[in-house]
């Protein structure tokens, strides 16, 4: 074999290897919470999820690449409803009651904020989460009243100066809590 046909031999296996590494990888989108991996996960939360239960006005359950996950909104609190964990709060039914007409098996956009944990201490996916048509679910519950700006820790976040006006709205305008 002269050294023409070895470097071409050698040239496809490389484009094999390439091709075949590339085929079994590319359905496998598993996301990591890392800074590398950043734009990945930007990019990939561009995609649907559909809303399958509205635990209360500021957590709900998706399917989160093939698993059932509690996501918790970015940037808002909402009062405790009736037979939750903890003691029920005044307001806790109707905000949980307004996101579940807003999300329940409704089709949503979610966005993690690199400022934030991808997860919070309970195992809760962190998002900010948007309607199908763009509006974003937090400020909309913020200013109607349903719910209230939250800033977890002292650690600021992308949407936090928004929803601190939306909340200033709400209160000057006396809506909800």
């Amino acid at each position: 074999m002269n050294l023409k046909t070895k470097k071409l031999f050698f040239t496809i296996f490389i484009l094999f290897v390439f091709l075949l590494g590339f085929y079994l990888g590319g359905e496998n989108k598993q996301v990591f919470d890392n800074k590398e991996n950043t734009e990945i996960i930007k990019y990939e939360e561009q995609k649907i999820y559909k809303v399958l239960d509205v635990i209360d006005g500021d957590t709900i359950k998706i399917n989160y690449y093939n698993n059932l996950v509690s996501l918790r909104v970015i940037g808002i609190n909402t009062p405790e409803k009736e037979g939750s964990l903890r003691e029920q709060e005044c307001f806790g039914n109707e905000a949980s009651d307004k996101a579940e007409e807003l999300l329940f098996d409704k089709n949503i956009f979610i966005e993690l904020d690199e400022s934030q944990s991808k997860f919070d201490k309970y195992g809760r996916l962190l998002a900010y989460v948007f309607f199908e048509n763009g509006d974003d679910f937090g400020l909309e519950m913020i200013e109607s009243g349903f719910a209230y700006e939250y800033t977890y820790q002292g650690r600021e976040y992308k949407n936090q100066n928004i929803y601190k006006e939306a909340q200033k709205y709400a209160e000057k305008n006396q809506l909800g809590l």
